[in-house]
């Protein structure tokens, strides 16, 4: 039998009860048949799950048109908290449709938000659908920039979309190869219904914050977030487990280049290495695969370090972006080789929708110049 409203569904399931039910109770049976129907609808597969450690699981996300971020998941005693929420709601049901599969059916409790970037929050309103019990945490400052940009900045992420729907069209036009005709047709594919889902999103804002250190005390394990500085935003946090060593930290340190547009290059190597404090052995960044051991740390803070420098200098000497873009390339900087490019390059063939036609070093070219110019605006952030 089909029912061609969900309230002619409640009406023919729960009969005289509905028709007698007051607002206050039709609208919590209406919240729960929602998150009923989010629950059991088919979800595609957006993400990897990844073991870290017992109780502790990478989500790692699949090359998209709009990039999603990883999170991370830890199970706890009773419940789960999950860090990050991706660029868009349906992320979030497809994400904890897997997770209800292939970890645990226990009730998410916690979601951290480690940075305000959409990518990281734009998931937050799925969450308080299929969990109303849920808190959503972030350091203090990321909550205020979360107040004021959470609602512009996604504004102009359909905006954005909507221009890169031209861009592909175009590409379309002229692509000569199967490949290429199935690759631009799925970025319009894939953009269309990011802006029909997010033209009418609105942002759900952090309610619990810290401005250091929060701790979680469970029964399973302890769960530490952590802010140590500013790096990629003002207000970068990282989650700890300390017995399973296992570390959450988001944008702060990832797997593809850093994106600085939002960020502080003159603090971001020192808050790198701030993280050294805690004992990890294993972090899933917001983007990438789950890094072993603390090298990635080490060369990510480097290159930033390096790169900072020359542009800090060429400012000084007068030169503007252009002049400074045309001057640095991968092969001038000692930190961008060997090992840390091989990981950058691993990483966007893996994780970057783009890759599929644009080569890795044409990439790391373009990031480079992007950090360039950042670096540059960002310099005297206060």
């Amino acid at each position: 039998m089909h029912f061609h409203s969900r309230r002619g569904f409640l009406t023919q399931t729960l009969g005289a009860s509905w028709m007698a039910a007051s607002l206050m109770e039709k609208s919590v049976l209406r919240a729960a048949q929602a998150r009923a129907d989010a629950q059991s609808a088919p979800q595609p597969i957006l993400f990897d799950l990844q073991r870290m450690a017992d109780g502790v699981y990478a989500a790692l996300a699949r090359p998209q048109a709009m990039i999603n971020s990883n999170a991370v998941v830890f199970e706890n005693a009773t419940d789960v908290l999950i860090v990050d929420t991706h660029a868009r709601p349906s992320a979030v049901a497809a994400l904890t449709a897997q997770i209800r599969k292939q970890v645990t059916p226990k009730p998410i409790r916690y979601v951290v938000n480690t940075h305000f970037h959409g990518d990281h929050v734009q998931g937050n309103p799925m969450y308080r659908k299929l969990a109303p019990q849920v808190d959503f945490l972030s350091s203090t400052t990321t909550r205020d920039l979360m107040v004021q940009l959470a609602a512009p900045r996604l504004k102009a992420s359909v905006e954005q979309a909507a221009a890169s729907l031209d861009r592909y069209r175009a590409s379309l036009a002229e692509a000569k190869t199967a490949h290429d005709k199935n690759y631009y047709q799925e970025m319009i594919s894939q953009t269309t219904a990011y802006i029909a889902e997010m033209k009418d999103s609105v942002p759900e804002i952090p309610n619990i914050t810290f401005d250091r250190d929060l701790v979680i005390h469970d029964k399973s394990h302890e769960i530490h977030l952590a802010f140590r500085g500013r790096a990629h935003t003002a207000g970068d946090v990282v989650v700890f487990c300390p017995q399973t060593k296992t570390m959450a930290s988001g944008d702060l340190l990832e797997g593809l280049m850093p994106n600085i547009a939002d960020g502080y290059p003159r603090e971001w190597p020192r808050t790198l290495r701030a993280l050294l404090d805690f004992p990890f052995d294993l972090a899933a960044g917001g983007h990438g695969d789950v890094q072993h051991g603390r090298d990635r740390l080490h060369q990510m803070a480097a290159y930033i370090e390096e790169l900072t420098g020359l542009v800090d200098a060429g400012k000084r000497q007068g030169r503007d972006i252009a002049q400074l873009q045309a001057s640095i390339d991968p092969g001038s900087l000692k930190s961008l080789g060997g090992p840390y490019r091989d990981f950058l390059f691993s990483q966007m063939q893996r994780y970057s929708a783009a890759s599929a036609v644009t080569p890795p070093a044409q990439s790391l070219i373009s990031g480079l110049k992007g950090n360039i110019r950042d670096i540059y605006n960002t310099l005297d952030h206060a």
